[in-house]
C-alpha cells in the first residue's frame, strides 16, 4: 500500500486509511466496539489482504455520528442503521499487496524452503526470469500464477499474503478469514478453514471484469457453487460453461481452466478444492504433495 500525505496507508485513490487502534483512538470507543459495530452492519472498514481493519476518512465520520447517536439519542443499531442509511459497501474495497511487499514475502518463503529459482520454476511451472521479477517487485503474478505458486508451495493463495498469520481453528468468523486480494482489488480469495489437510474451501469474490486472467491447471479436483452472480468457466480451451447463482461445477484440476465475471454485479462463489495428497515427509503440519488419485476402475 501506498503512504498518503504521512498520515498512513492510503487507497488507491490516495486517501488516508487508519487502522483499528488508531480509528478507536480518534473516535474515543475500544477497538471491540468497532468489530461489534461492524457485526451489526453499521460501518464497512477495507480490510488490506490479511484481513486487518482500515478506515477512511468518511468511517471516521459515520463512527463519530454512530458514537452520538448512541449516547445522545440511546439509540439502538438498527435503529441507526434506520437514521444513517446503508453501509457504503464501496468504501469497503479491498486494498492489494503492493509489489515489493509480496516480492519480499515469496523470497522469504522460497529461503525458507531453501530452493533456488530454478527449483521453484520447475515446480510452478513458471519462468525463471518471471519469478525473480516478481521476487523484485517489478511484476505482479496474474491470479492464475498466484494459484500455481500456491500449489508449488503447498499452501492457500491467501498464504502468500504478507499479512498472513496462522489462524488454525475449526470455526472460522468472517473477520478471521485470511485473505488474498489480487487482480489489482478485481478478485479477493478468502479461506474458509485453515490448517492441515488434503481440503481446501474458499470463498472467492469477483468483481465486474475480473477472473484469473489466464488458464492454470494442477492436481486434484475442484467443486464450484456460485452463490451469487455469474461466472463465465472456461475448461481445455474446448468448454465454456455460463454459471449462474444456483450453479455448480465440478472437475478435475489437471484440466486447464480459467474463469471471469462478465456481469456488471460482483460474484461470489464457494469454491473446494481436493488435491490428492501423501502426508508431508518430515511430519509438519504444511499440506503434502499432490498426487493424482490412483482407482481400482484406472
Amino acid at each position: 500500500m501506498q503512504r498518503g500525505n504521512g498520515e498512513g496507508p492510503a487507497g488507491g485513490d490516495g486517501e488516508p486509511l487508519h487502522p483499528i487502534g488508531e480509528a478507536a483512538r480518534l473516535t474515543g470507543v475500544s477497538r471491540g466496539m468497532l468489530r461489534l459495530w461492524e457485526r451489526e452492519r453499521l460501518i464497512s472498514p477495507r480490510r488490506t489482504p490479511g484481513g486487518h481493519r482500515l478506515y477512511s476518512t468518511g468511517d471516521l465520520s459515520r463512527l463519530r455520528q454512530i458514537v452520538r447517536l448512541r449516547r445522545m439519542d440511546r439509540l439502538n443499531a438498527p435503529a441507526i442503521r434506520r437514521e444513517l442509511g446503508p453501509v457504503d459497501d464501496g468504501a469497503a474495497s479491498p486494498v492489494p499487496d503492493s509489489a515489493e511487499a509480496l516480492g519480499r514475502h515469496l523470497r522469504a518463503l522460497r529461503a525458507g524452503k531453501g530452493w533456488s529459482l530454478a527449483e521453484l520454476a520447475t515446480r510452478s511451472g513458471l519462468s525463471i526470469s518471471f519469478l525473480s521479477a516478481v521476487e523484485r517487485g517489478q511484476s505482479r503474478p496474474s491470479v492464475a500464477n498466484l494459484f500455481k505458486l500456491a500449489d508449488a508451495y503447498g499452501t492457500t493463495v491467501p498464504a502468500l499474503s504478507p499479512d498472513y498469520r496462522s489462524r488454525q481453528r475449526s470455526v472460522l468468523r468472517p473477520h478471521d478469514r485470511p485473505r488474498y486480494v489480487a487482480g489489482l482489488g478485481s478478485v479477493v480469495i478468502e479461506d474458509l478453514m485453515t490448517g492441515p489437510g488434503a481440503m481446501e474451501a474458499q470463498r472467492i469474490e469477483v468483481r465486474p471484469g475480473g477472473g484469473s486472467e489466464e488458464g492454470y491447471s494442477h492436481p486434484g479436483e475442484e467443486f464450484v457453487y456460485v452463490l451469487t452472480g455469474q461466472l463465465t468457466f472456461w475448461i481445455d480451451e474446448r468448454e465454456v460453461h455460463g454459471l449462474e447463482a444456483g450453479d455448480s461445477l465440478h472437475l478435475r484440476s489437471t484440466r486447464l481452466h480459467r474463469w471471469r465475471n462478465d456481469g456488471a454485479t460482483p460474484t461470489t462463489v464457494l469454491w473446494i478444492n481436493v488435491p490428492i495428497v501423501e502426508p508431508a515427509e518430515n511430519g509438519s503440519e504444511e499440506r503434502g504433495v499432490a498426487r493424482e488419485r490412483r482407482s481400482d476402475h484406472g
